[in-house]
């Protein structure tokens, strides 16, 4: 299916019947369709006409669909087809109602942070992206838009699109260098470096995700782009407890370390976060960790 705004009702997309368009997007829209056969309901990402003639836009594409193929937790939405459509690939996931964390943040009197979801949340987040760091992978563009948090507080990490493996032999022999790829208000300094994937720089952008969810606004603030990657490599960060009275300085402490400028100075993983931060409350005004495993 060919069209990229003139999508009726009874249009089919594949074997899929459209709903509504949940994301008009530039590069690719999600979907919501049905499949008629069953009644179920999914969501549909599709590649736009107009960038479905790039080859490299096309392979990009296969790629983050394909990787979504092999990751199956409960904290990732589930892609279950990929249709290599010579118009317009598609791949089908599960369809997961819900909001990106952007939105609270820029939006906050429409869509209120989820503060008493908060430690939950942040808690799916980091076991997401330790699980596809366990199995090889890092994901290169953590960042608030790419959390999914539904009206429960369930979490669903996203956007695969430019995950790699961590460099190894051959290709960590020679020194190659990985594109410069990310956002530039999450980017870590070795990410800005071109330096080769390593889950350290996801911890630090999930860093920098979780003061930005916290504060209501990111560590570095700049003009230009290149101001603000150069805030990366060279500007220490101002304490969040001087961002927002109401955070506890143990919160305080685990958000800094994970954005220190120093991989080695991070925490060793994300697994190694969570088990500290099961221990601290976010806010003065949470309830003490030990109650929270009874609730």
């Amino acid at each position: 299916m060919a069209t990229e705004t003139n999508i009726a009702g009874d249009d089919k997309i594949g074997g899929y019947r459209y709903v509504r368009t949940i994301h008009p997007g530039a590069t690719s829209s999600v979907i919501e369709v049905v499949q008629p056969a069953t009644g179920k309901r999914f969501a549909l990402k599709q590649l736009q006409a107009s960038r479905a003639e790039d080859r490299d836009e096309r392979k990009a594409f296969e790629f983050e669909a394909k990787l979504g193929q092999q990751l199956h937790h409960p904290n990732l939405v589930r892609v279950h087809e990929y249709v290599k459509d010579p118009e317009q690939p598609f791949f089908v996931m599960d369809l997961f109602t819900s909001i990106h964390l952007k939105l609270p943040i820029a939006r906050p009197s429409v869509y209120p942070m989820p503060v008493a979801q908060l430690h939950r949340i942040i808690t799916q987040a980091a076991t997401a992206l330790q699980y596809l760091h366990d199995k090889g992978w890092v994901h290169r563009d953590i960042k608030p838009e790419n959390l999914l948090v539904n009206k429960t507080g369930e979490l669903r990490l996203i956007d695969f699109a430019l995950a790699m493996k961590p460099f190894g032999g051959l290709k960590k022999l020679l020194g190659g260098k990985p594109p410069r790829q990310g956002t530039a208000s999450y980017m870590s300094p070795e990410q800005i470096r071109c330096e080769p994937p390593a889950p350290s720089a996801d911890i630090y952008s999930f860093g920098i995700t979780c003061y930005e969810l916290t504060c209501g606004r990111p560590p570095f603030r700049a003009n230009s782009s290149q101001e603000l990657l150069t805030k990366h490599i060279n500007e220490r960060p101002l304490p969040l407890t001087s961002q927002n009275k109401e955070i506890t300085q143990e919160f305080n402490d685990l958000i800094l370390r994970m954005i220190a400028k120093k991989p080695a100075d991070r925490f060793a993983s994300l697994r190694e976060f969570a088990s500290s931060f099961s221990r601290v409350r976010i806010y003065k005004t949470d309830p003490d960790p030990a109650a929270r495993e009874f609730m």
